[in-house]
C-alpha cells in the first residue's frame, strides 16, 4: 500500500490525466476502479458531487483532476509539471481547460456515432457484469447521444463535427511551433491534458485517420507518453495505463 490512493473510472481521460502526472512525478499510488453502475455508491460514499477521479491522499480528498494536478505540484514539487512563469502557466490553464472541455466533447460525440459506439460501449463498461452491464449497453447510446446534444457538439453533422476535429489538431501542431513542447521548453500539464484526450478520441476511426496524417502531432505524442507512461506499455494499453 502506498499513501496515494486514486479513485477512477479506469478509461476516463481525466483519470488518465493524473496516472499520467503521477507516473511522470515517480510517486507510487494504488487506484481504485469504479463500474458505471457504481455511480450512486460514490456519490453518497466518496464523492458529494459523483466526480471522479479523486484522489485520497491521508486525510486530503482532492476531486476533479485539475485540482488534483495543481495539489500534486503543491504536495510533490519534484519534476515540476508547472513552470515558474505565470504568463506561461496561464496558456497551460486556457490549454488544459480547452482539452477538458472541448476536445472532451469532441471525442463523445464521435465515439457515439454507430461505426464507434461498440467500442466505446467495451471502454465504458469494462469493469461492469451481468445484469448492469446488459442493461447499460442499451442505456449508453442514448445517454452519450443526449449528452451531446446538451453540450452542442452532438448538434452539428457529422462533416462540420470532423472539420473542428481536424483543426484542433491543425492547432496542436501550430502551437508546438517546431518545438517539443506545447508551453515552454519542458513537459507540462498543457502536454498531458491533450495527450490524455487525443489517447481516447484516436478511438474514433475519423479522428485516427485525422492524426495519422500529422507527423508531428504523432511524434509529439511518443514524447509525452514516453515521460507519462510506466516502461513498456504497450500502445493499446495507452487508455487504461
Amino acid at each position: 500500500m502506498t499513501d496515494l490512493l486514486l479513485h477512477q473510472y479506469q478509461v476516463s481521460p481525466y483519470a488518465a490525466k493524473v496516472r499520467r502526472a503521477l507516473h511522470c512525478k515517480g510517486i507510487d499510488f494504488d487506484v481504485h476502479d469504479y463500474a458505471v453502475a457504481d455511480a450512486g455508491k460514490i456519490r453518497k460514499t466518496i464523492s458529494p458531487t459523483g466526480k471522479l477521479p479523486m484522489l485520497e491522499h491521508g486525510a486530503e480528498k482532492i476531486v476533479d483532476s485539475t485540482r488534483i494536478l495543481r495539489y500534486l505540484e503543491q504536495a510533490f514539487p519534484e519534476r515540476p509539471l508547472l513552470p515558474p512563469s505565470a504568463a506561461l502557466c496561464a496558456q497551460i490553464h486556457i490549454i488544459e481547460d480547452w482539452a477538458d472541455e472541448s476536445l472532451f466533447f469532441a471525442d463523445l460525440a464521435m465515439r457515439g456515432w454507430p461505426n464507434n459506439i461498440e467500442w466505446l460501449k467495451r471502454d465504458v463498461l469494462s469493469h461492469d457484469s451481468g445484469l448492469s452491464r446488459w442493461l447499460m449497453e442499451r442505456v449508453i447510446p442514448r445517454f452519450v447521444k443526449k449528452t451531446g446534444e446538451i453540450q452542442g457538439a452532438g448538434r452539428k453533422s457529422r462533416d462540420d463535427l470532423c472539420k473542428d476535429v481536424d483543426a484542433h489538431f491543425q492547432a496542436i501542431v501550430d502551437m508546438l511551433d517546431g518545438g517539443d513542447w506545447l508551453v515552454g521548453e519542458a513537459l507540462s500539464i498543457a502536454d498531458i491534458s491533450v495527450a490524455a484526450m487525443c489517447t481516447v478520441i484516436e478511438r474514433a476511426e475519423e479522428a485516427a485517420q485525422m492524426m495519422a496524417r500529422r507527423p508531428r502531432l504523432l511524434a509529439w505524442r511518443e514524447r509525452v507518453d514516453a515521460l507519462t507512461f510506466p516502461a513498456g506499455t504497450l500502445p493499446e494499453d495507452r487508455a487504461i495505463s
